[in-house]
């Protein structure tokens, strides 16, 4: 689930950028035709309406963007107007449509909720600048996003690169519980047995035990899963800071004492995966979790037949979410009871980027900025007042024939604007929220926000050199342990292979794996 804090792999590396980023700022900043046409401030944007061409991609609950509430109504308030080319981001069409944009060099005006990774960044922004610095534009043109870097550094140390220049804005999430899964427990299935949520591994065994085997949902059947892991990626999140490991940069590492230290073949991840192994063997741990069904999986959900799991925000089992409450993370063996599955404050960061194609880059950057508002929050996720949604009791509530809406709250929620699917230029705050989140959610949020970690570091942007290097190596390794991590918890791999398993990872060079994300936090730093 979760980005991003971008850095340098040296010192002197961002102290050489710093010194030269003005200088390609001013550079880039003259083909700009803006110029008067550009208001002092507030709505319209410009005087004259301009056009820019935008590429992106479309989720399958979203509407064609042209037809988006928000997106009509906010050409008439800022007097931009967008040609949208939008490619459906199931599958590869959207990846291969925009690579051969960058290949062809036929580029949009503006990148928007394209997928633009951290290569993607560092290639297409610091090495062949088809991506422009926006650092300049956003102190002169971005009031809202110049003060949510102010407020909070790390959002603006997510989203530069290792030359020292911001070539991509970020989804921002202030609000907690938008970066966090909830552990859901299902309170009917305890009442009925006489229980309680967990607090450590011993209890976990026996309220699972009991889901698995007391018929909680009186139905005569043994259909109930005990505890639903939704995919592989899981693993690495839901219970591993009961066992002292945590996510951060983007991967499967604690930083300790000033140390990047990837955990892969620590001691403490076979354990976690000793006890998955426990849960899978006892029939506890759903059997296809690794398969990554997620049609089935939430098939299963929505007709409550889990008993705990682990989500975000309760969209895909309305109907049921008051079956549900929280809890919070197990006491591991060592006494750990941290909270991982969470996320950095900036996330995606590959939301927007702006081409050297486009003539108008202030208004551009003042049509993005408005999103990172209290207000643009509120309209980017709510759409129109007396429209789409009303005020109650100082917030917005969506309309019921969208929330209810026979396709589903998504599909619906599509017309309005691009929530469904995230990964737009935006902030959450907590004086609107996540629309997604309702107050289950955010009651849900309580029970784990005190054992979040402090702080979670996104993932570097790395220099063309140290990703070239690195990025084969990284790939080589995620695969097998996707692949060795699956089997040792299905018992397909024995645990007397754990030395043998430790010692490909070290051939595969984890090391320098390592040590380039050592290099990253350092220079960060």
């Amino acid at each position: 689930m979760f980005t991003m804090l971008a850095t340098v792999l040296t010192a002197t590396t961002l102290t050489s950028a710093c010194s030269n980023a003005k200088e390609k700022n001013d550079s880039d900043s003259n083909h700009s035709e803006t110029g008067t046409n550009l208001t002092e401030s507030g709505f319209p944007i410009v005087n004259e309406a301009v056009t820019m061409k935008v590429f992106g991609c479309k989720d399958p609950n979203q509407a064609e963007w042209g037809d988006v509430l928000i997106f009509k109504a906010y050409e008439k308030m800022s007097n931009v107007k967008l040609q949208f080319d939008e490619i459906p981001s199931s599958g590869q069409g959207c990846d291969e449509k925009r690579n051969l944009l960058f290949a062809s060099n036929e580029l949009p005006d503006i990148f928007l909720r394209a997928g633009l990774t951290n290569t993607d960044i560092s290639r297409y922004g610091q090495q062949e600048q088809m991506l422009i610095p926006l650092e300049d534009l956003i102190d002169d043109n971005a009031p809202n996003l110049k003060k949510i870097f102010e407020d909070y550094p790390e959002v603006k140390k997510s989203v530069t690169a290792a030359d020292g220049h911001i070539y991509s804005l970020p989804s921002v999430r202030l609000q907690s519980s938008g970066r966090s899964d909830k552990i859901w427990i299902n309170k009917e299935w305890l009442a009925k047995l006489n229980m309680e949520a967990p607090a450590n591994i011993d209890e976990l065994f026996t309220v699972l035990r009991a889901f698995r085997d007391n018929d909680p949902n009186g139905n005569g059947k043994k259909d109930e899963i005990a505890l639903g892991l939704r995919d592989i990626g899981m693993v690495y999140s839901t219970f591993s800071g009961s066992f002292g490991l945590e996510q951060q940069m983007g991967y499967q590492l604690n930083i300790e004492d000033g140390q990047a230290r990837i955990w892969l073949a620590d001691d403490r991840f076979k354990e976690l995966l000793q006890f998955l192994n426990r849960l899978y063997s006892e029939k506890l741990l759903w059997q296809d979790f690794y398969a990554g069904d997620l049609p089935s999986w939430r098939s299963n959900l929505s007709q409550a037949l889990i008993g705990m799991f682990f989500i975000q925000a309760s969209d895909p089992f309305l109907q049921v979410e008051n079956q549900f409450t929280g809890m919070a993370p197990i006491t591991g063996p060592h006494g750990d009871q941290i909270y991982s599955a969470t996320g950095p404050i900036a996330a995606p960061i590959g939301t927007f980027a702006i081409t050297r194609e486009n003539k108008n880059p202030e208004a551009a950057i003042r049509w993005v900025d408005y999103f990172y508002s209290e207000e643009g929050s509120k309209f980017f996720q709510y759409g129109v007042e007396g429209e789409t949604y009303t005020m109650k009791d100082g917030k917005p509530v969506i309309n019921d024939s969208i929330k209810n809406d026979s396709r589903g709250f998504m599909a619906s929620l599509g017309e309005v604007n691009l929530v469904p699917g995230g990964g737009f230029p935006y902030v959450v705050t907590e004086k609107y929220g996540n629309i997604v989140e309702n107050d289950k959610v955010l009651e849900l949020n309580q029970y784990i926000e005190d054992y979040l970690p402090e702080t979670v570091l996104g993932a570097p942007i790395f220099d063309k050199e140290t990703s070239d290097r690195i990025i084969p190596i990284k790939a080589d390794i995620d695969k097998y342990v996707k692949e060795s991590v699956a089997r040792f918890i299905i018992g397909e791999l024995s645990f007397d292979k754990w030395d043998e398993y430790a010692a490909t990872l070290k051939k595969m060079k984890i090391d320098e794996l390592e040590k380039a994300y050592q290099a990253a936090y350092e220079a960060m730093k």
